[in-house]
């Protein structure tokens, strides 16, 4: 199933280390796949920190979409390939 409409997440990494990068790199390819706009940003910008504040937010990467917090930590491939298909696929 395809998804029919507009879906953004958002993605805070700690900083650029290359961990945070893999991490990325994995988010970044499924959400492409599925159509699905990432936003990545930082904990050390101020939206970054402001995001975090807002959703109290206590371990990083996390992948947010809205207000909900959808993951956290850092997953693999096939993990991150589940969470995504069945965001689209609520």
């Amino acid at each position: 199933m395809s998804n029919l409409y507009y879906m953004k997440l958002t993605l805070i990494l700690t900083g650029h280390y290359s961990s945070c990068e893999t991490i990325k790199k994995i988010w970044s390819e499924e959400c492409s796949k599925h159509h699905v706009e990432l936003d990545v940003v930082f904990l050390e910008a101020k939206n970054g920190q402001n995001l975090a504040k807002q959703l109290d937010l206590k371990s990083f990467p996390a992948l947010i979409s809205g207000t909900k917090v959808i993951a956290v930590g850092r997953p693999d491939k096939h993990d991150a390939e589940r969470i995504i298909a069945d965001l689209v696929n609520l």
